[in-house]
């Protein structure tokens, strides 16, 4: 449970890569943020990118989880896919309240190839993910007190016409639906 309205959460998601830099150091290091694309269907986007085979300060081997990169994929209003190679893990966001979301994630990996696994693979892939979730948890709280406080004005804010179209996707599929039922 986050205390955090769940819109917050899948903006986080969506922002195009924007946070990854920033909150998520040892993910980033592995991520080549110049192949980073984002693609938006009728009620779904993608956005994908290559893995990097920089360095890690996190302590967390990252490249066997990531593979050749990364895929993350939002059906609207509630679900996501994040695909890491051989990993996936899947997120449903349930909205408790105003300011508070419950994120149920699954997680899954390829058994295709379960010989050529290290044994501690699906160890090191749920440390690597509660790592992201932790800091991830972290911004979006972090950003709810921002919108709760008294120095937040309710302003039109741009979006970042190169990395957030899948966030400008979600906002106008929400505007569309909130649209229908208030008529």
């Amino acid at each position: 449970v986050l205390e955090c309205n769940w819109k917050v959460f899948v903006e986080n998601y969506l922002d195009g890569g924007m946070h990854v830099p920033y909150i998520h150091g040892g993910l980033s290091s592995q991520l080549a943020y110049s192949t980073y694309k984002t693609e938006c269907f009728e009620n779904f986007s993608i956005q994908s990118v290559k893995a990097s085979k920089g360095e890690n300060s996190s302590g967390i081997d990252f490249n066997e989880r990531i593979g050749e990169g990364a895929l993350y994929t939002f059906l609207y209003p509630n679900f996501m896919i994040n695909r890491y190679g051989r990993w996936m893990d899947i997120n449903y966001i349930f909205p408790l309240g105003h300011s508070r979301t419950e994120v149920i994630f699954d997680y899954f990996f390829d058994q295709r190839n379960m010989d050529s696994l290290e044994p501690d693979f699906v160890e090191k892939s749920l440390k690597a993910s509660d790592l992201v979730q932790q800091e991830d948890i972290w911004i979006c709280e972090s950003v709810q007190r921002g919108l709760g406080s008294t120095a937040y004005q309710k302003a039109r804010g741009r979006y970042a016409p190169k990395v957030e179209h899948a966030l400008h996707h979600f906002h106008s599929l929400l505007n569309r639906d909130i649209s229908q039922v208030l008529k």
